[in-house]
C-alpha cells in the first residue's frame, strides 16, 4: 500500500468511476491497423446504418481504418478483425481510399468510446484530471484538449487546497464546475454532429446520440438582460481565490478579464445609468474595442441605436 498526502487519478478510462458518474450511449470503437503500399496521404470518413467509420492512409502506407458502433451486439474478441473486414469489403470509400489490404484480417485494438463524466472529480486531498475526470465520444470534439484543459487547471486547484486551506471548496468548485461544463459542451457538440446526419435518422445508433446528453443549444442568445455580477472562483496568482465576474447566457461560468479589464465594474456602471462612452474613456484604444465588442455581443442595444 502506498502513503501519500495527495493522489492525482490520472489513470484515464481504466480509473475506477463514482456511483453518481454519467454515462452516454455504450459505444465502442475498433481501431485497425495494416501496412499498404505508398502513395499519396488521404483521409476520410462515412456514416453506416449503425454507426460511423475513419479512415486515413499515410504516405508511408501506413493505413487506419476505426469503426465506432454501440457496444452491444458486436462479436467476441476473436472475431472482430473478420467482422471489420466485412464493414469495410461493403464500403465504396474503402475500394477507393485502399488497396486489397484492406479486406485481409488486421490487427484490432478495441477501446471504450463512451461520454463519461465521473460525477465527483476533486475532493480534500485528491483530484480526477483528463479521461479520469471526462471522457467524450471521439465525434463530440478533441479529446486531447479536454484531457490538457483538466490536467493544466490541476496544479493550481492542488495549490490552493495544501497551501490555503480556508479556500478549499473555492478550489473544488473551480476545478468541479469547469469539468462538467466542458463535458456538457462537447456532449451537445457531439449531438449536433450527429443530429447532421439525416438520412441516418430512425436507425437506434442515431438516435441514441441525436438527442444526449440534453435538448439545450451549444450557444445561448444574447440577452442583456440576463447579464448579471457574481461573485465565483477564479485564477488569481497562481491560487484559486474569488472575484466579481459577469455571468452570461453563453458564459455560465462568468467572465472576469477582457484584455485586463474587469468587465464587472464595466457592466455595474452601464447598469447604473452611467454613458458608456464615459464608461470606456479611461482604456485604451484596443481595450476600449474589444470591450464595446464585447457589450455589442451580449446584446446591448447602446451601440446600435448611436450608430443610427
Amino acid at each position: 500500500m502506498l502513503t501519500a498526502d495527495f493522489l492525482v487519478e490520472a489513470r484515464g478510462r481504466q480509473a475506477p468511476l463514482a456511483t453518481d458518474r454519467l454515462r452516454g450511449p455504450e459505444t465502442v470503437s475498433l481501431l485497425n491497423v495494416w501496412q499498404g503500399s505508398p502513395g499519396a496521404p488521404a483521409s476520410a470518413v462515412e456514416s453506416l446504418e449503425d454507426g460511423w467509420a475513419w479512415m486515413a492512409r499515410l504516405e508511408d502506407g501506413r493505413c487506419y481504418w476505426q469503426v465506432t458502433q454501440d457496444a452491444a451486439g458486436l462479436p467476441g474478441k476473436a472475431g472482430l478483425a473478420a467482422y471489420c473486414v466485412a464493414l469495410r469489403g461493403r464500403s465504396a470509400l474503402v475500394a477507393e481510399l485502399f488497396d486489397g489490404q484492406a479486406l485481409i484480417p488486421a490487427q484490432v485494438h478495441a477501446r471504450s468510446s463512451t461520454a463519461i463524466l465521473a460525477g465527483e472529480c476533486v475532493g480534500q486531498d485528491w483530484i480526477r484530471v483528463g479521461d479520469a475526470a471526462m471522457a467524450v465520444d471521439p465525434l463530440s470534439g478533441n479529446g486531447i484538449f479536454q484531457s490538457l484543459s483538466s490536467a493544466l487547471q490541476a496544479p493550481v486547484v492542488i495549490n490552493t487546497l495544501l497551501r490555503r486551506p480556508e479556500r478549499a471548496e473555492l478550489a473544488r468548485q473551480f476545478h468541479q464546475q469547469r469539468v462538467e461544463q466542458l463535458f456538457l459542451r462537447f456532449a451537445r457538440i457531439g449531438r449536433d454532429f450527429y443530429a447532421q446526419e439525416q438520412s441516418r435518422v430512425g436507425q437506434p445508433f442515431w438516435s441514441r446520440r441525436q438527442g444526449w446528453p440534453d435538448a439545450h443549444p451549444l450557444h445561448q442568445a444574447a440577452d442583456w438582460q440576463a447579464v448579471r455580477v457574481e461573485r465565483r472562483p477564479v485564477l488569481r496568482d497562481g491560487l484559486v481565490d474569488e472575484a466579481e465576474v459577469v455571468v452570461t447566457a453563453d458564459q455560465p461560468l462568468g467572465v472576469w478579464h477582457l484584455q485586463g479589464v474587469e468587465l464587472a465594474p464595466v457592466v455595474r456602471q452601464i447598469r447604473s445609468g452611467r454613458p458608456v462612452e464615459a464608461v470606456l474613456s479611461g482604456l485604451a484604444g484596443e481595450q476600449q474595442r474589444s470591450v464595446r465588442r464585447w457589450l455589442r455581443e451580449q446584446g446591448l442595444a447602446w451601440f446600435e441605436t448611436r450608430r443610427r
